[in-house]
């Protein structure tokens, strides 16, 4: 369990610097613990790693004990921005929606998929925190069955800039949402009071008029701006995961199997152990539900040159993120694999 606290030791560092240093010490602290991240994608280990056999149970207590602890630093934030300066809001503000939408996000992903009622609830709550429920019914319905093809809006396509992905992914996975709450709730009675997406609207209208009540609008616009950074901060983790990696389409309505090349993957050792083994993308996708601890490295899957977080720095730069990232997706894409889909749903 010892392996996976790098995201205690950033969710920490938070509150410990804002009362050791100063407010605006703690955006720098993130900033340098962040970078580590991005360094140790250099300087570590490629490939596949023996790691000692625990139960399950105890990376799962992991999320468990880390998703009430985030919440908590958010919270925190939200009591002590009113007496900050203005520096220091813009800092706790970056330094929690940074965590939040990296670690949180992460601990979220996990739980949304879990077979677990009670945690795919725990999920739903940390999403609560940076204003994203949806995703987890987009995600999950949406993303995993469609992930590479046109019909997914999570997925960037070749020569898209990740400042066109942004915009486009956001209300493409809220319409894929109500898509998918509609037709599951479709003729019965009170559907829309049934429908999840309205219950999210609702529930967070309830959250921001709390926060208001308690904080004033410096507690509501420090969780709303957070929130808005978490969400960018994911949306650069959809971003490079799948850019350029497109199914082939038979036919109108037909579509190779997702496989293994279409999901950049990142086999470094010391990285995946700060992002609970996302960087194995691929494996993730054949089996959504697998706990992070037991994803597996794939030789021949698509392979980041940089890492993820190095990968999501040089994203940001669009000129040099298709000059590196093209040609290896065009690269894949060119490969014979796969077999046919069911015909999809229209959306």
């Amino acid at each position: 369990m010892v392996r996976y606290a790098a995201p205690f030791l950033l969710l920490a560092s938070i509150p410990i610097f804002f009362y050791i240093v100063s407010p605006i010490a703690t955006l720098a602290t993130v900033g340098l613990l962040l970078a580590g991240l991005i360094g140790s994608e250099f300087l570590s280990t490629r490939g596949p790693v023996q790691m000692a056999k625990t139960t399950p149970l105890r990376h799962r207590l992991l999320l468990h004990a880390y998703i009430p602890l985030q919440l908590g630093v958010t919270i925190w934030g939200i009591y002590i921005v009113g007496h900050v300066s203005i520096w220091g809001l813009g800092s706790l503000i970056l330094s929690t929606g940074v965590i939040t939408g990296v670690f949180g996000m992460l601990a979220a992903h996990e739980m949304i998929h879990s077979r677990s009622r009670g945690e795919r609830l725990l999920g739903a709550i940390m999403l609560s925190g940076m204003t994203y429920r949806h995703f987890r019914i987009a995600h999950v319905h949406g993303h995993h069955r469609w992930a590479a093809t046109e019909l997914d809006s999570a997925t960037a396509r070749l020569g898209e800039s990740f400042y066109a992905f942004l915009p486009r992914t956001i209300a493409g996975q809220f319409r894929e949402a109500l898509y998918f709450e509609r037709k599951r709730v479709a003729g019965r009675r009170y559907a829309v009071l049934l429908n999840r997406v309205v219950q999210d609207v609702v529930l967070m209208v309830f959250l921001f008029c709390a926060i208001t009540l308690l904080s004033g609008w410096v507690g509501i616009a420090f969780f709303v701006i957070q929130s808005v950074v978490a969400i960018v901060v994911l949306e650069m983790f959809n971003y490079i995961a799948h850019y350029g990696l497109q199914r082939r389409r038979v036919s109108e309505k037909l579509w190779e199997r997702l496989d293994d090349c279409h999901s950049w993957n990142s086999s470094n050792v010391i990285a995946n152990l700060m992002i609970f083994n996302m960087g194995r993308h691929s494996f993730h996708h054949r089996k959504p539900a697998k706990s992070y601890e037991g994803l597996q490295f794939l030789r021949h899957a698509p392979e980041l040159p940089f890492g993820y977080a190095a990968s999501i720095l040089l994203a940001l730069v669009p000129p040099f993120w298709r000059q590196v990232m093209d040609p290896r997706a065009r690269q894949f894409g060119e490969l014979e694999h796969g077999d046919i889909l069911l015909p999809p749903i229209s959306a």
